[in-house]
């Protein structure tokens, strides 16, 4: 039986705590904590268990309906400011070299300048990675900061690794990083808060306590 593309998403009680402690410092017992959607994809009820520990007391739920989020909750999920919480890892799953003039994916909206090796990744809409990252997203892999070129398919996307040393079967992350993150909400990119919450049921969730 062949195994799926890795596809999972890990979250950083570690990240969340450092966060907490720096919003309570700024906010003291003000800080009030924004539960609702799940708590915006990070899990409702393990982020008020780490905020609990923490000292906060306040927490926005679901019957909260009309209240906008605080805004200290994109910096408490690492989004805005701070470590990020969560952590989306996809695998390489092929490599190719392509040649000056040759285009990319869809549409071929991206064409290759120069001799390019690319990685693809099996990451994609299908998983709620945002369309609008394509041609303009960035992906982190072996600590290398690669963009994403043409567009996002269902399934995959692609990435420019000439400048980075990638093997088949690497992880893939995305928003590991502020300026990584950025890429992808920047100008007409989504929400920093949907980013974890547009996940879909294909993307394995993963908790991690330390």
């Amino acid at each position: 039986m062949v195994n799926s593309p890795r596809r999972r998403v890990v979250f950083s009680a570690d990240a969340l705590r450092s966060n907490l402690h720096e919003l309570i410092g700024a906010e003291g017992s003000k800080l009030v904590v924004d539960l609702r959607c799940d708590a915006y994809g990070f899990g409702a009820s393990w982020v008020r268990e780490q905020s609990e520990k923490a000292g906060v007391s306040h927490f926005l739920i679901d019957d909260n309906t009309l209240s906008p989020p605080p805004p200290t909750t994109a910096a408490l999920f690492g989004l805005t400011s701070g470590s990020p919480v969560a952590v989306v890892h996809g695998e390489v799953v092929a490599l190719k070299h392509i040649v000056p003039g040759d285009a990319v994916s869809y549409g071929y909206t991206w064409t290759a300048t120069r001799d390019t090796r690319l990685a693809l990744v099996a990451l994609g809409f299908a998983d709620g990675v945002p369309r609008s990252g394509s041609n303009a997203g960035r992906v982190r892999i072996n600590d290398v900061s690669v963009p994403v070129v043409g567009r996002i398919a269902m399934d995959q996307l692609v990435v420019d690794v000439t400048d980075a040393h990638v093997d088949i079967g690497d992880d893939a992350l995305l928003w590991s990083k502020r300026d990584d993150i950025n890429s992808w909400t920047n100008a007409d990119g989504p929400n920093p808060l949907s980013l974890i919450a547009r996940l879909t049921w294909r993307v394995e969730r993963k908790w991690i306590a330390v």
